[in-house]
């Protein structure tokens, strides 16, 4: 028994009751059954679209050449798509044509993996036509059906059998894995918005180890060798344990992925990745003041320029990242690193009491502005390189931070 949401419930009951069946179907199903929250219930149905529509007094076509329509209650949409058999995959993604059925079996066998094959309703219970269930208790990932006509229907579903395990701690079944490497090559038709999407899950998750898989099993070796050729070096051995122990944000994981390459080299796998600029701003400076020829020095000084250049946000996450990496190190190898983290006590320290002083560390906490400036005759790029050129004066002595006496070095200058 699945505790449906009412809405759910009633959307069912209402397109039952118009002579039809209905189930909700996939992940949902799957979730609940872990004992998870689902984040969206999708229903499936017997009825066709535009009968849907005659049912319900809200709703959007939002995939209509599909079969989905998305039924509005109360604020709140819920997909609901018409069985449907799938024609024949021509570009590796898309079905030339949609074929509706009246079968739920059938619907249910376009599916990608049997654990999102399973569908309920409170009337006929769980209907579970491919073993959803035992490979479930199995914890296993394993496509429905013939895993090559899976894949060759979408082959992002490979990278998704990968991204599922480690989500789900679950393993994949041989066939499919076995699968997955014979098919590799099919990934170079998805693009690389899709495989990122699919990486970045795989990162987020509570195994993002797991992502060396994608090495092993080919699927990067044409479409990301750079990340291909790192996670078969020997500092892939140094990268799956860093990568637990980072926090699971995009940009500490792919700082983590990455930290074996020089910042250069990991800003451009990041950026064909089509990852958002915040993510890799931040995951690149991240990789680069983690190298030891980047790391702070142990002086106020130091530590103020660090602050003015980073910013306290980002200087935090290199706090947390360089505690996580010391962490990781010292579990790895059962030697303790005091040198590293004596240094990143001491700097941490250093901020601490640069922050209580309250020293100047930006450009907004200069005790002389660009309207200062202009009343003296400055103007144009000329006032921000003035003010630049005050505050490292300032970051190197913060006595100096007071008005008159900016001015003073302005006449001598």
């Amino acid at each position: 028994m699945i505790e449906l949401p009412k809405d759910v419930r009633m959307i069912i009951s209402m397109i039952e009751h118009s002579g039809f069946e209905a189930y909700v179907v996939g992940g949902c199903v799957r979730d609940t059954l872990m004992g998870r929250t689902p984040d969206d219930w999708d229903i499936t149905t017997s009825a066709r679209p535009e009968e849907i529509k005659k049912i319900f007094v809200k709703t959007v076509d939002t995939g209509i050449k599909h079969g989905t329509v998305t039924v509005i209650v109360r604020g709140q949409g819920y997909e609901v798509t018409t069985y449907r058999i799938d024609g024949e995959y021509t570009d590796g993604r898309h079905p030339s044509d949609v074929r509706y059925t009246r079968s739920l079996r059938d619907d249910l066998m376009r599916r990608d993996f049997t654990i999102n094959a399973i569908a309920y309703n409170d009337s006929k219970g769980l209907r579970d036509e491919y073993g959803g269930l035992g490979d479930l208790q199995r914890r296993l990932i394993r496509a429905v059906g013939d895993p090559v006509d899976r894949f060759s229907e979408d082959a992002l579903r490979m990278m998704r059998a990968i991204r599922f395990s480690a989500q789900l701690g679950f393993n994949i079944d041989g066939d499919t894995y076995k699968a997955i490497i014979a098919m590799s090559r099919g990934i170079n038709q998805v693009s690389i918005e899709r495989v990122q999407t699919e990486l970045t899950k795989t990162l987020l998750s509570e195994h993002p180890e797991i992502v060396t898989e994608y090495q092993q099993t080919g699927l990067f070796l044409e479409i990301l060798p750079e990340l291909n050729s790192l996670l078969s070096s020997r500092d892939a051995q140094k990268v799956r344990p860093l990568l637990k122990n980072v926090p699971a944000t995009k940009p500490m994981r792919y700082a983590a992925l990455l930290s074996p390459l020089n910042s250069d080299t990991a800003k451009q796998i990041l950026k064909k990745l089509r990852l958002d600029n915040a993510t890799i701003d931040t995951a690149v400076n991240i990789i680069k003041y983690s190298k030891e020829e980047e790391r702070i020095s142990e002086n106020e000084y130091s530590v103020r320029e660090a602050m003015y250049r980073l910013g306290p946000r980002l200087l935090g996450q290199l706090f947390t990242y360089a505690e996580a990496d010391i962490n990781t190190k010292e579990s790895v190898t059962g030697l303790p690193m005091r040198s590293r983290r004596i240094h990143l006590n001491t700097i941490k320290r250093y901020c601490d009491e640069i922050i209580s002083r309250g020293d100047c560390v930006s450009l907004k906490d200069l005790d002389i502005s660009g309207d200062d400036l202009m009343s003296m005759g400055l103007s144009g790029p000329e006032i921000g390189e003035t003010l630049e050129w005050l505050l490292h004066i300032v970051l190197e002595n913060p006595k100096l931070n007071e008005k008159q006496t900016l001015l003073a070095m302005l006449d001598t200058k």
